[in-house]
């Protein structure tokens, strides 16, 4: 693998930054831990909100400016994508893309529990036509420990759900072993470096470009730092984008190297995980609480949000699985609604196909690729007997308990 040069800057207190491409310099400074956890991501919070005319002066029934609709969340059915409730047409999608690899192209590549970002027109009723759809997997690497439902990936923990989703022939965290390489979709926790998956899909080795992972960066000293238990060097040649500044508590997204060397995992690209700065009168995000501040200021998967105008739900807390819906102003989403979500309910899941791989015996078919089990269901327009291969169905249900297939609860016939 090739690697463009550059030229590290590190001294004694930890700083470490590399030329850009510009010629400036970015630099890192020493700050402890408890004060500079959450920092960041507040910090953005704080900045954005407090401009003229931002955030903090657009409360329920005022709308950003902007046009169109902003939407992050995971997939949770087909007949082009749902996501947050949404039903958005992936065929009108300009660009649907890796957002770590922009190369990459996904089209018909989505899969239930994929955390995307959608930018769209207005969402009119429940449906809109994307404009642009960016897959961002939350970590990507090999397993060292498996401990029921959670795993160990590169030194952070994946908490496995009933709403997580498995892929590739995987049956629950059972069909997992350590060493096995996993990419996994879902919602961070960066301050206890976890990650509640929506999704895991197995990877074969020789497949993989790089490693990745989003976390904290803490313990920054003479070019190398730690997110949770993973300790990364980014002293060699790592790509910084020019002009940031790298430092403890500083939310990011690094790729690595696939091989690892006494311990330690090589740095390949570090960059801030960005704000949404685009102006949206709709918004609609579903994720973990990163970061919050007593006046009603908070991050959710790194989205800042100023919710002083809302209510927010009793006993928020960071960690918390939430939904809201807003407005994006100058990259400060302004909720009109927070819903908190508990964990244990399931996710709703939808598939619109065609029935293939019928299996009367199992009691189960196929739609887009995704198992389906009728056992339980209740049907609509038909019956059991009107199921056959090639029957167009709308499907309705939660995942099953080996997070392997969809249980439906309802099925319509088309």
């Amino acid at each position: 693998m090739k690697h463009r040069s550059k030229t590290p800057l590190v001294g004694s207190n930890g700083r470490i930054g590399n030329m850009g491409r510009n010629g400036r310099i970015g630099s890192i400074g020493s700050i402890g831990r408890r004060d500079a956890l959450g920092l960041t991501a507040l910090a953005s919070i704080l900045a954005l909100a407090g401009c003229g005319g931002g955030a903090g002066d657009s409360v329920a029934g005022v709308t950003s400016g902007g046009t169109g609709s902003f939407s992050t969340g995971p997939i949770t059915g087909f007949g082009s994508i749902i996501v947050g409730a949404v039903r958005f047409d992936d065929t009108k999608a300009s660009s649907v893309a890796d957002v770590d690899d922009d190369n990459t192209d996904l089209r018909g590549q989505l899969k239930l529990g994929m955390v995307v970002r959608v930018k769209a027109p207005a969402i009119v009723g429940s449906a809109a036509d994307a404009q642009t759809i960016e897959v961002r997997s939350e970590l990507l690497g090999p397993i060292s420990r498996v401990d029921g439902a959670t795993l160990t990936v590169l030194g952070q923990t994946v908490s496995v759900t009933g709403n997580t989703f498995f892929g590739d022939g995987l049956v629950g965290t059972s069909s997992l072993a350590v060493g096995q390489v996993v990419e996994v979709h879902g919602f961070v926790d960066a301050t206890n470096n976890t990650i509640t998956a929506t999704r895991i899909e197995r990877k074969t080795l020789a497949n993989v470009k790089a490693f990745k992972l989003q976390g904290y960066l803490r313990g920054l000293l003479a070019g190398r730092f730690q997110i949770g238990d993973l300790v990364i060097n980014a002293s060699a040649w790592a790509a910084v984008p020019s002009g940031l500044v790298l430092a403890n508590g500083l939310l990011v997204r690094v790729r690595l190297e696939p091989t690892s060397s006494a311990g330690t995992r090589q740095a390949i690209s570090i960059r801030a995980v960005e704000l949404e700065v685009q102006d949206r009168d709709q918004a609609r995000v579903g994720g973990i609480v990163t970061a919050l501040t007593s006046n009603g200021q908070l991050s959710i998967n790194g989205v800042a949000v100023d919710a002083r105008g809302a209510a927010l739900p009793p006993g928020l807390k960071v960690g918390d699985r939430v939904d809201v819906q807003g407005a994006l102003v100058k990259g400060v989403l302004v909720p009109k609604d927070i819903k908190l979500d508990d964990e244990k309910d399931p996710l709703k899941f939808e598939l619109n196909g065609n029935v293939s791989s019928l299996n009367k015996t199992a009691k189960t078919f196929a739609v887009r690729g995704v198992t389906v089990d009728y056992a339980a269901a209740e049907f609509k327009d038909g019956s059991a007997t009107s199921l056959v291969d090639g029957a167009r169905v709308e499907v309705k249900g939660v995942a099953g308990a080996d997070g392997s297939r969809i249980k439906a609860t309802r099925i319509t016939f088309n």
